[in-house]
């Protein structure tokens, strides 16, 4: 079948027309990536805006910019009982596509200005919950005194890091775990006072490394003694900007030409395709998941997840869900939803909260056969549904994630931009929305660079009254109190660009969400085969002669299946 937007030819297996029979839906008729695309063109993570509360008119930090037409509350007034979301119910009109019906139900009902709960001083944290003092950190849960994180989880003391956990005084850390004192680190766990590892275990005091397993004082994969360690580190440790910068780029050249990689970051997995999964089963094409089960499309979902398609960021308790963004805590089959918390047995609902059979609504609680915010029995619920889906396969929008324009968000301030960027012309040609007054602003820094202090320990306080402009995208920013305790108490220089640049170049060092076929790399006969190993397997690591967006056509790693990667790191 071909894509009907991109064009690109995609399968649809046996076992994907089961899944969609078992849940009554029309097969996809988008491929899997643009269907993504679709999804995450609902999700605004960094950009941050300022706005009054519509109810209560108090200033909230908000997903939505003022320009935003809708009505935004802030959260304690969206939880209230001061609004009735059932006074913005409407009756189905037959002659009328249900797409815009919901559209203009969608921009009449108000919306949380911010998903974030449970929180203390911790407004700037987005799609997150239980976090103290922490600042501009994204799906955040359980952290402490943490900055410009995204997916870390109970970690404390953490700056500039992604998809970290259990994590102390650390900095630029990428897919790590339980870590302390360590900096620029990525696929590691279990080091302490460590700096540039990649792919290390149970290491204390190691430096510029690779394949490491319970070490202690190696220095580029050369094993020391603690003395001639220390006086390694000390000559090149000097918490200066230009320093620091040589080493990360030498270190990601060390880390492509010498380091072994597995083909793919799988643990306590079975039968699955994919990157950075644990404990899953019987899955494909998944990435970023944990405790998953016969799933299919699966990205960013910390899980539990079961019999699942086309998910995105959904939490604790998944199960018969189909092209669903952003839902937490347990729930049993929801297809075409965003943000609907607890809620089972819904369609094309958008921040419906402990509800069930429910359908095309939104902004609900607790609330049970509702359509169009209006309130039925149950055999008036059945059947206008399905003569709602009726009309909807004859025009042929059944069976498809809500389209571009009904997001609230323009393109280019979600994260659908960050995975496939477009234009304003391209994306306005495609069908998304865009936005002409994106956060952040780009006026001329109260000081230039070059007026900076190269080293660490020659900033004071002063520079945080100063504007900055990002070295890559030249918007500004600035240096908070807290934030400069902490690279003075970790000695690294003070970051040059804005927290969205940094966060999109950690998030490029990760492979891509997308599997090649490729043969073992290993040609050693001590594991236990002649010749070069004949295993195949997908994965992240693009064949040399690859090439597209966001891809390299010149890829060195040494990538290598599961049992010869042991036999070399073991």
């Amino acid at each position: 079948m071909n894509c009907v937007q991109c064009k690109t030819e995609f399968e649809i297996t046996g076992a994907d027309r089961a899944f969609y029979a078992r849940i009554k839906v029309p097969e996809p008729t988008f491929c899997p990536d643009c269907r993504r695309q679709r999804r995450l063109a609902f999700r605004n993570e960094r950009a941050l805006y300022g706005r009054a509360c519509d109810l209560c008119k108090k200033q909230t930090v908000s997903f939505y910019s003022p320009a935003y037409p809708g009505p935004v509350y802030c959260q304690p007034c969206w939880w209230s009982d001061g609004w009735d979301p059932f006074s913005y119910g409407r009756p189905y009109d037959s002659s009328r596509p249900f797409f815009d019906q919901l559209k203009e139900l969608f921009r009449a009902v108000p919306l949380v200005g911010m998903a974030n709960m449970n929180s203390e001083n911790s407004e700037f944290t987005a799609h997150s919950s239980r976090n103290k003092n922490c600042y501009m950190c994204v799906s955040a849960l359980s952290n402490e005194e943490c900055y410009y994180g995204f997916q870390i989880t109970e970690c404390t003391d953490l700056s500039d890091a992604v998809f970290a956990r259990g994590s102390t005084r650390s900095y630029e850390l990428i897919d790590c775990e339980k870590m302390y004192n360590s900096r620029y680190c990525q696929q590691s766990s279990d080091c302490t006072d460590s700096a540039f590892l990649y792919d290390c275990r149970g290491c204390s005091n190691c430096f510029f490394s690779t394949n490491l397993r319970n070490k202690q004082f190696v220095f580029r994969n050369e094993q020391l003694s603690k003395n001639e360690y220390e006086k390694k580190v000390s000559e090149i440790e000097r918490g200066g900007h230009a320093d620091r910068e040589r080493l990360k780029n030498e270190f990601k050249k060390y880390v492509k030409t010498y380091a072994f990689h597995k083909f793919a970051a799988q643990t306590k997995c079975e039968s699955v395709t994919g990157n950075y999964l644990l404990n899953c089963s019987n899955s494909l094409e998944c990435f970023d998941a944990r405790d998953m089960e016969n799933c299919k499309y699966v990205v960013v979902s910390p899980g539990p997840t079961k019999d699942c398609y086309d998910v995105n960021y959904c939490v604790f308790g998944s199960e018969l869900f189909c092209e669903v963004l952003s839902n937490v805590n347990a729930s049993m089959s929801q297809q075409y939803n965003q943000y609907s918390w607890e809620s089972s047995y819904s369609q094309y609902c958008s921040y419906v909260m402990f509800s069930e059979n429910c359908f095309g609504s939104q902004g609900l609680r607790k609330a049970k056969h509702c359509i169009l915010n209006m309130q039925y029995t149950e055999d008036e619920y059945n059947t206008l549904r399905t003569h709602i889906i009726e009309d909807m396969k004859t025009r042929g929008e059944y069976g498809q994630f809500f389209p571009p324009a009904l997001s609230s968000f323009g393109y280019n301030e979600t994260i659908a931009n960050d995975e496939w960027p477009l234009s304003k012309e391209e994306a306005l040609a495609s069908g998304f929305n865009w936005s002409d007054s994106v956060a952040g602003r780009f006026d001329q820094p109260t000081r230039e660079w070059d007026a900076v202090p190269d080293n660490i320990a020659d900033s004071d306080e002063s520079i945080c009254k100063e504007t900055l402009a990002c070295e890559a995208c030249k918007k500004n920013f600035k240096i908070l109190k807290q934030e400069l305790a902490f690279y003075k108490k970790m000695n690294v220089p003070l970051p040059r660009r804005c927290f969205d640049c940094r966060h999109l170049a950690r998030m490029h060092m990760r492979n891509p969400r997308k599997l090649w076929p490729r043969q073992c790399m290993c040609n050693r006969s001590e594991h236990d085969h002649t010749d070069r190993c004949p295993v195949i397997f997908e994965t992240t690591y693009a064949p040399p002669q690859s090439s597209g967006a966001g891809y390299a056509s010149d890829r060195q790693e040494v990538v290598y299946c599961e049992s010869c990667y042991q036999k070399e790191i073991l």
